[in-house]
C-alpha cells in the first residue's frame, strides 16, 4: 500500500503522537539544567536535536502522502514548523518559572534537528520511489 493510499489520521498519528510527547516533556516542571551525560557538558542538546530530527521526518512522511504537495514543499514545512515549534516551546519555558530554562543553545538544537529530520525524509522518500 503507498503512502498516498493510506488515511490522513493513520499518516499524521505518528507525528501528532511524537509532537505531544515533545510539548509535555518541554513543558513540564523540569530540574537541574545543563545535564552532563558521559562527562559531555550540555549533553540535552542531542536529546533536543534528535526528539526534533525524528519528529520533522515524521512530518516529512505524512506530508508526502498527499499527490498536491512536492517533496520540496514538504521539506519546508517540516524544517519551518519544527524550527518553529522549538523556538515556541523554549519562550514557553521562559514565561513558565518552574524549574525550565530558556536557552538559545536549545532553540538551534531543536532547528538542526528538524533540518536534519527533514533530510533525511527527503533521501529516504527520494530513494524509496525509485
Amino acid at each position: 500500500m503507498s503512502l498516498a493510499a493510506t488515511s490522513p489520521f493513520i499518516r499524521w498519528l505518528p507525528p501528532v503522537l511524537w509532537g505531544l510527547v515533545i510539548f509535555v516533556l518541554s513543558l513540564m516542571p523540569g530540574g537541574q539544567g545543563n545535564m552532563l551525560l558521559f562527562g559531555i557538558p550540555h549533553f540535552d542538546k542531542v536529546g533536543h536535536f534528535g526528539m526534533y530530527a525524528i519528529w520533522a521526518f515524521l512530518i516529512f512522511m505524512a506530508l508526502c502522502g498527499y499527490p498536491l504537495i512536492s517533496q520540496t514543499k514538504a521539506f519546508w514545512i517540516s524544517v519551518l514548523l519544527g524550527a518553529i515549534t522549538g523556538v515556541a516551546l523554549e519562550y514557553g519555558q521562559y514565561f513558565m518559572h518552574q524549574g525550565r530554562s530558556f536557552e538559545l543553545a536549545d532553540m538551534i538544537a531543536n532547528a538542526f534537528g528538524a533540518v536534519i529530520g527533514s533530510v533525511s525524509g527527503f533521501l529516504y522518500f527520494s530513494r524509496k520511489n525509485k
